[in-house]
């Protein structure tokens, strides 16, 4: 059966992709993106574009009213640590007060199911696969603006009966990236021809998968059975910076010259975050099908078109 879903930040990295999965299905697709970071030519043309600023409270209530969508998958959000860092009102008034104002333009009638994108942020540093099981406890404000939106989001099913489903994201690559990610900045200095490459923390290590995995993961998700609605989205590989720069080398062909920029040290750095996400693999039968090495060479490699 057809749907009508609406995606927050659906012109952006991650749901630019979704959005394309959902009206390859038959889906009817909905967009709400101020284009600060997405841009209009990653949005499906089948998809129907509202620009708007969900920091305006009355503007998302009539237009989110208007649309009156089945399904609701809300991605829209500031997620670079450093900018979060360095703009915390900026963040709370995205991460917090911005869901806080889709919420109550939903309230008066709630979607079916709404999916919350958080993220691996929520959880307290700690080495080794971590399960949902895990209890939240942020190291940093981006994970604490994350970790205080599943509450908005926990309490508003409890309130309206709407399923909601929270997806606590590791780190994505791929094309569209919106924000200097350490893959991202590793491969644009690469493209750009730049020696030597300038890194931050070699040693520290991430759960990276391909925006297009996890693009699926939160498809399977939205009709996924009832149940869990807490799921961790990653490969569960461990990948240190050295790892990703070898795996460069490997794909290139020749050695890379790497210094370490004092710039791009972080006051406080975990030294891993990786998943545990048999839950999502045993409810939905999702697994991280692109390597590493595959999206790196695709990146590095092909051509870049106007969709990319």
């Amino acid at each position: 059966m057809s749907r009508h879903v609406l995606v927050s930040g659906g012109a952006g990295f991650i749901g630019s992709h979704l959005v394309e999965r959902l009206v390859a299905a038959g889906d009817r697709v909905s967009v709400i993106d101020d284009l600060s970071r997405g841009r209009r030519a990653w949005i499906h043309p089948e998809a129907d574009l509202h620009e708007l600023d969900l920091g305006d409270v009355e503007a998302t209530g009539r237009r989110v009213r208007r649309i009156a969508p089945d399904v609701v998958v809300h991605l829209a959000a500031m997620h670079f640590i450093p900018s979060v860092d360095d703009a915390p009102e900026v963040a709370r008034k995205v991460n917090v007060e911005g869901t806080r104002n889709l919420l109550a333009a939903l309230a008066s009638s709630p979607p079916r199911l709404l999916l919350f994108a958080s993220t691996a942020a929520v959880y307290p540093d700690r080495s080794g696969p971590i399960a949902e099981s895990c209890p939240p406890d942020p190291v940093d404000l981006y994970g604490e603006t994350k970790l205080e939106g599943e509450r908005l989001v926990t309490d508003f099913g409890a309130r309206t009966g709407a399923r909601c489903i929270v997806a606590r994201i590791f780190n994505v690559v791929g094309r569209r990236e919106t924000n200097p990610h350490v893959v991202a900045e590793l491969v644009a200095q690469l493209r750009s021809g730049r020696r030597p490459v300038r890194l931050g923390n070699l040693a520290s290590r991430r759960d990276y998968t391909d925006v297009l995995d996890v693009s699926d993961a939160l498809h399977r998700l939205l009709s996924g059975p009832d149940g869990a609605d807490v799921f961790n989205v990653g490969s569960g590989r461990s990948v240190s910076v050295s790892d990703l720069v070898e795996l460069c080398e490997r794909i290139l062909g020749g050695p890379l010259d790497v210094e370490v920029d004092p710039d791009r040290l972080r006051a406080e750095d975990r030294a891993e975050l990786v998943a545990d996400s048999r839950l999502l693999r045993e409810t939905t039968g999702w697994d991280a099908e692109r390597s590493l090495e595959s999206t790196l060479a695709d990146l590095l490699v092909e051509p870049h078109g106007p969709r990319s």
